[in-house]
């Protein structure tokens, strides 16, 4: 083989590694498009549930909130009554 031949032969192999490259190149981008997609959907999944558990939290606190308020109430309301009742008992009693 001459070098003439030789340099021919590496011009060959050369331009079909730079296309075989390119054809590599072109796979991997696609593959890391569609990797990237994946996460967004996925981030976009978990974007959702936070929202949802967000929501709820939201709900208990508001539940919470109401009974902290409501509670002492019904208690006292519940104490007046049966002390309520027990003077009545006690003055029915004495009669």
């Amino acid at each position: 083989m001459t070098a003439e031949e030789t340099q021919s032969l590496q011009l060959v192999v050369g331009s079909l590694l730079g296309t075989a490259g390119v054809g590599v190149l072109t796979w991997a981008a696609k593959s890391l498009v569609g990797e990237i997609r994946s996460l967004v959907e996925k981030v976009a999944r978990q974007d959702e549930r936070i929202n949802a558990l967000a929501v709820e939290l939201g709900a208990l606190r508001r539940w919470r909130d109401e009974f902290s308020v409501g509670l002492p109430a019904q208690v006292r309301q519940t104490v007046e009554l049966e002390l309520l009742r027990r003077t009545q008992s006690a003055s029915g009693d004495s009669r």
